[in-house]
């Protein structure tokens, strides 16, 4: 498949008839095997084909294990591949790739980090079959804690919360983790997952805004909730301050990859720093509102210098190089 497809003469809606309900893992099998299992909680529709699709992205094919445990517990039919080249990419395109195979007409994309809910699929069909704009539909994720966290690890805003977004609204982009298309985006138009972002991300970002400059309307349903677990590995200073970091890089870089215009660079740049003196003149003031407040500034404060590396470094962040969680 080529980055970008040249056919766009058939941008009708496709009726839904056989969904796969997609993700991509790699050596983390606790949470794939959370991940498969609530699968079992969705309220399949009768009338539609509805299959699991699992792409391993460890060449040693760590996840078998796993899916051979699960396989005979699991309500519908799992088809498990493993795509040996290394990157989120390269595993994202070997399960389009396998989609096309199987031929379904579309595909639920989530992550193995993540828990879908009774109604996700279900929420997901009934939009994209009754609101006449919706070629993509796309929901929240929402992180899930345990019990034993901190509230300032559970409040931050590094982590995805509940969201003001309203169902119906139009995005012009959207993530991998909740999202639902038809396959015909994929045989009509040729697109794939950009290798560009192997392993700093936003691929997902860069796929779903072609869509949308094909003509895919991409609509947001609030009720096709999917939950994010955020294990132990995830629930440290060391990785929220890490990921604002990469949150301000990546937004940057992606702002300015394309764009060599000095003038623009400098002025994003002279009022970003403005930026980052005012949020360091409000850290130690934060700690008076604990340390909720004083843990947000300070992710702000790294948020807003990677900004600044972003544009100045102008080269991709291995941010997903390394695995997080079990």
């Amino acid at each position: 498949m080529n980055d970008i497809g040249i056919n766009i003469e058939n941008k009708m809606k496709k009726p839904v008839t056989f969904v796969l309900l997609s993700v991509c893992t790699c050596k983390r099998p606790n949470m794939l095997k959370d991940c498969i299992l609530s699968v079992n909680e969705l309220i399949i529709p009768k009338n539609i084909k509805t299959e699991l699709l699992i792409i391993d992205n460890d060449s040693d094919g760590s996840a078998r294990n796993t899916i051979e445990q699960l396989k005979n517990n699991i309500k519908i039919p799992v088809h498990y591949f493993v795509e040996d080249k290394r990157g989120i990419s390269n595993a994202r395109n070997r399960l389009l790739k396998e989609a096309i195979n199987l031929k379904a007409s579309h595909i639920l994309m989530f992550d193995d980090d993540e828990l879908l809910t009774e109604n996700t699929l279900n929420e997901h069909i009934n939009l994209y079959t009754n609101n006449e704009k919706a070629l993509i539909t796309t929901g929240p994720t929402i992180g899930k804690f345990k019990p034993e966290y901190p509230e300032y690890i559970k409040k931050h805003m590094v982590f995805k919360q509940s969201t003001t977004k309203k169902t119906g609204d139009i995005r012009s982009n959207c993530a991998a983790g909740n999202v639902f298309f038809p396959v015909n985006l994929l045989t009509d138009y040729g697109l794939c997952f950009s290798e560009k972002y192997v392993f700093m991300g936003g691929e997902d970002g860069d796929f779903f805004h072609k869509a949308f400059e094909l003509g895919f309307t991409i609509v947001w349903n609030s009720e096709a909730i999917i939950y994010e677990a955020v294990p132990p590995a995830r629930a440290t200073i060391n990785y929220i301050l890490k990921k604002c970091y990469y949150n301000g890089y990546a937004g940057s870089y992606y702002k300015f990859k394309n764009n060599n215009n000095f003038t623009k660079k400098m002025f994003y740049i002279s009022k970003t720093i403005l930026v980052l003196i005012l949020n360091a003149v409000c850290i130690i003031p934060s700690i008076l509102f604990g340390l909720t407040a004083f843990w947000n500034a300070l992710g702000t404060l790294i948020r807003t210098k990677g900004k600044i590396d972003g544009v100045i470094k102008n080269e991709p962040l291995n941010f997903y190089e390394n695995i997080y969680g079990d």
